[in-house]
């Protein structure tokens, strides 16, 4: 007589790693498009569709390569980088959308320090105010949330940019 313990262990693990394989290719990419071909993130195995410029904040590097890859690690501590350092990010995200490029910004969760340049290049792109570029995101990407001394920094970028004097 057969072992049908054996049979129903196997056929229940089957289906517990079909299902866990399905679950996993539906779960969502810790990425989220911000504007036609810019993406906003955290860190990934894989880039997102047709990526070729990364902006990588994070303390470790990229297991990826694109053709156009710039590291720029920084903390979620004081000091907040300087305007200088902040407007060579937005120029690099500029550069590479005018070239053509999809683009993607990205730290270790796509919370904080992404999201500080993020806000700093919409703010730039879309001549939005502090505010209004942050809410634009987190239409986009919930989670955004830039600490209190970069969201100081964002201030003084509004000011340099000078929206809405």
């Amino acid at each position: 007589m057969p072992n049908l313990n054996v049979g129903w262990r196997f056929l229940t693990g089957f289906l517990a790693v079909l299902w866990g394989g399905v679950c996993a290719a539906q779960e969502k990419p810790n990425y989220d498009r911000i504007l036609p071909d810019l993406y906003l993130g955290g860190h990934v195995l894989k880039p997102p569709p047709g990526t070729r410029a990364v902006l990588n904040l994070c303390e470790t590097d990229d297991p990826y390569k694109v053709p156009v890859y710039r590291w720029e690690p920084i903390f979620d501590v004081e000091p907040a980088p300087s305007i200088e350092w902040l407007k060579k990010q937005v120029d690099f995200i500029d550069a590479q959308r005018k070239a053509g490029m999809t683009t993607y910004v990205h730290c270790r969760n796509g919370v904080n320090r992404s999201g500080f340049v993020m806000v700093a290049f919409v703010m730039h792109d879309q001549k939005m105010t502090r505010d209004a570029a942050l809410k634009f995101i987190r239409s986009k990407r919930s989670i955004v949330r830039p600490n209190p001394i970069f969201m100081d920094r964002l201030l003084e970028w509004e000011k340099f940019l000078k929206i809405g004097c």
